[in-house]
C-alpha cells in the first residue's frame, strides 16, 4: 500500500500514552515533543513544538509499552479534523479551529528515559520474532550509511 500523505517524526513523549476505546476500537493517544536551536541575528533561539499522536492497530499495541520521556520514531499520516462537540464534562476545555494530529502507522522506541529501557522496540520486529529485545538492523546502521 502506497501512502501519499506520509509524515516521519522523532522526538520524546511528554506523558505516558493513554489508552482509549471508541466504537469497539482501541487506540492510544500521546504527545510528541520536539525542540531545536537556530541562530537569528547572532542570538540562539530554541523552538519547541508538541504534536498529538494517535496510534491505531498494530502501532497501538507497540505504543502501550512506551513511557513518558521515551525517544520514539513514528511514521504516519497528517489528519485534519473538526473540533469535538462540547461535552457534558465542564473540566475539559473546548477545542476550537481545525485540529491536526498524526495517525501513526509504524512506531518504534529509539531509546528509553532510563538506562534499563535502552533496547529499541520496533513493531515489524515484534511481528516477525515476537522478541521485543532484538535490535533491528536499520537501527544499528550509522547516519552516514543512510542515503541523502
Amino acid at each position: 500500500m502506497e501512502i501519499l500523505n506520509q509524515v516521519t517524526l522523532a522526538g520524546n513523549l511528554t506523558d505516558k500514552p493513554s489508552i482509549d476505546d471508541a466504537g469497539g476500537r482501541v487506540f492510544v493517544r500521546a504527545r510528541l515533543a520536539q525542540n531545536w536551536f537556530y541562530d537569528t541575528h547572532g542570538k540562539t533561539v530554541e523552538h519547541r513544538q508538541f504534536l498529538p499522536l494517535t496510534f491505531l492497530g498494530e502501532s497501538a499495541s507497540v505504543a502501550k509499552s512506551f513511557e513518558k520521556g521515551d525517544n520514539i520514531h513514528v511514521t504516519g499520516q497528517l489528519i485534519r479534523r473538526d473540533p469535538r462537540a462540547r461535552s457534558e464534562d465542564a473540566s475539559r476545555p473546548r477545542e476550537t479551529g481545525s485540529i491536526f494530529e498524526i495517525h501513526v502507522i509504524r512506531a518504534f522506541r529509539i531509546a528509553g528515559i532510563s538506562k534499563s529501557d535502552t533496547v529499541a522496540i520496533h513493531q515489524n520486529e515484534i511481528r516477525r520474532t515476537n522478541d521485543a529485545k532484538q535490535v533491528p538492523a536499520f537501527i544499528q546502521e550509522g547516519i552516514h550509511d543512510w542515503p541523502v
